[in-house]
């Protein structure tokens, strides 16, 4: 996969120091205290809401008594931390949700992709994409297009190691964008696509009628590091939404539940590409 994204190291480390803390036995206002800190800025680094200097690490690797070893990890994930993310120039144009997006996915080993209305933003082509952009409000669309077309550089390549899973509602590809010969350019580019090594892809036909957690689309993030638990984004019209447990404000669901749809529909609802095409031409 590609070089894991500084936003997400920086949350990784968040984590890890948060584990070290209660490991230590010391409370948030325990280091506080010790490190004549506010309190907010304890919780804003534990949540990678900031960046740690490698002085104010330093010295918290001290307080807690972290072995060499443990402590070489952490600054080494600090110094990764601080480098720019690929997506720096485009940083003025997202959101902070979409960021947190680009971080998962260029740091996953797995990525879980279901969309209903439209094709998945890693696998459409140029001139879909561009269609699509053009109903957006934001005033920058040519930038947006150049970025989403660099995600695609990144993660879809020979030699990745990204497992990348697809599943996509028949209405997605029945919906014309654009016209009827730009759309059977998108599916000739989705069949390319789905030969890379890396990929999986399959459509959920009408004829299956109703699934789990059919309303709303979702990513579900895969990590290679032990300590970094599953993430779900979730995107809609009041904005996106970053899941990692039932404690998310508004969200009923957590992340296993989204994990289980999907295997449920990828098992028991859904087709190969190559075979819903060859159903479709039938027909």
């Amino acid at each position: 996969m590609p070089e894991a994204d500084p936003m997400y190291l920086r949350k990784r480390l968040s984590s890890q120091l948060q584990a070290a803390r209660k490991k230590a036995g010391y409370s948030q206002p325990d280091v506080a205290n010790e490190m004549v800190w506010s309190l907010s800025k304890v919780m804003r680094l534990e949540s990678g809401r900031t960046k740690i200097s490698i002085n104010d690490l330093r010295a918290l690797i001290s307080f807690y008594g972290l072995p060499d070893s443990a402590a070489t990890e952490l600054l080494a994930s600090a110094q990764d931390a601080r480098r720019q993310p690929w997506w720096q120039e485009y940083r003025n144009l997202l959101s902070e949700g979409f960021k947190s997006y680009l971080g998962y996915e260029a740091s996953a080993s797995v990525i879980r992709n279901y969309e209903l209305l439209f094709v998945p933003g890693l696998l459409q082509t140029e001139e879909y994409a561009r269609v699509v952009l053009s109903q957006s409000i934001v005033p920058e669309k040519e930038e947006l297009l150049e970025l989403r077309m660099r995600r695609q550089e990144r993660m879809l390549q020979q030699d990745s190691d990204t497992e990348l899973r697809f599943l996509i509602d028949e209405a997605a590809l029945r919906r014309v964008v654009g016209t009827p010969a730009l759309m059977q350019a998108q599916l000739a580019h989705l069949r390319a696509v789905s030969e890379l090594p890396n990929v999986s892809m399959a459509v959920i036909p009408f004829k299956r009628g109703l699934y789990p957690l059919l309303r709303s689309p979702y990513v579900i993030f895969e990590f290679s590091a032990p300590e970094q638990d599953m993430v779900v984004y979730l995107e809609n019209p009041d904005g996106s939404v970053i899941l990692r447990d039932k404690a998310t404000v508004g969200v009923h669901r957590n992340v296993e539940d989204y994990l289980e749809s999907f295997w449920e529909v990828e098992n028991s609802h859904a087709e190969p590409l190559s075979d819903w095409q060859d159903s479709l031409t039938e027909a």
